[in-house]
């Protein structure tokens, strides 16, 4: 009898969970790929080099590129087409670094907030497509601050920039080779990124700012098997007891 109850007050939402069901629960803070913001439009021969087989020494090079979240949330993917190619027949390595920017400073160590380490670098070709990296799910990024991106080539490496196509598409961007100096932050259409968030509160299945009983109609309307949909709280593949768990246990507004 309950069931049927309540089968009766969601029957309108439904259609309403099926269509959400279908729907990315990320945030999109920062794509510069393309005039239309959601294309991976990008040129690499319209970046620029500042090692290179003509130069006396090899030395590493790094830039720094920032970004405003317009949401709250933790950092989910981010998509990068930049950087590096090794010079020698060898493979090379990149770190990227999430850093908290302070003002018109470039990043620095202290306020790294996350790190990834990507290998086996050979080829341009390895940024068509760009490169998608995931976040560990530590990573808060506040609506309205500001981040850097900062990429970190090996010794003996060469590197241009995949540059986004639109000009008007910019970040701020900085660079700098091993040993010296950053050169000065300007906002230039520099290296394509995109930079996705996760919600914060993610038993909020409806995105009203709370924990509430719409998100407890939400769980019970799409009961069973599930495929990547946001009733599926703990994302286990299935809405069952345990997501009605979590709206329980996360009530009230969201952070």
């Amino acid at each position: 009898m309950l069931r049927q109850k309540l089968l009766a007050i969601t029957g309108a939402a439904v259609t309403a969970a099926a269509l959400a069901a279908a729907a990315d629960a990320s945030v999109t803070v920062y794509n510069n790929f393309g005039a239309d913001h959601d294309g991976w439009n990008y040129n690499w021969g319209l970046g620029w080099t500042v090692a290179g087989e003509n130069v006396a020494a090899q030395y590493g090079v790094e830039q720094a590129m920032g970004f405003t979240s317009t949401a709250d949330g933790f950092l989910s993917d981010i998509w990068v087409a930049m950087w590096y190619v090794p010079i020698d027949a060898g493979y090379d390595e990149v770190t990227l670094r999430l850093v908290e920017r302070h003002g018109d400073s470039p990043p620095l160590p202290e306020d790294v907030m996350e790190e990834w380490t990507i290998t086996e670098f050979e080829s341009w070709s390895q940024w068509n497509p760009p490169i998608h990296l995931e976040g560990n799910g530590t990573s808060y990024l506040e609506k309205g601050a500001s981040y850097w991106l900062w990429a970190i080539g090996g010794e003996t490496t060469w590197c241009g920039w995949c540059m986004n196509e639109d000009p008007y598409l910019t970040c701020p961007h900085t660079l700098r080779r091993e040993g010296e100096d950053w050169l000065p932050i300007g906002d230039e259409t520099a290296s394509a990124f995109r930079v996705d968030l996760a919600s914060p509160c993610p038993a909020d299945v409806n995105e009203s700012g709370f924990v509430d009983i719409d998100d407890l109609f939400d769980v019970l309307a799409a009961w069973g098997t599930c495929d990547d949909c946001p009733e599926d709280i703990n994302d286990d593949g299935l809405v069952d007891i345990d997501d009605v768990f979590e709206v329980l246990g996360n009530w009230g507004p969201c952070p």
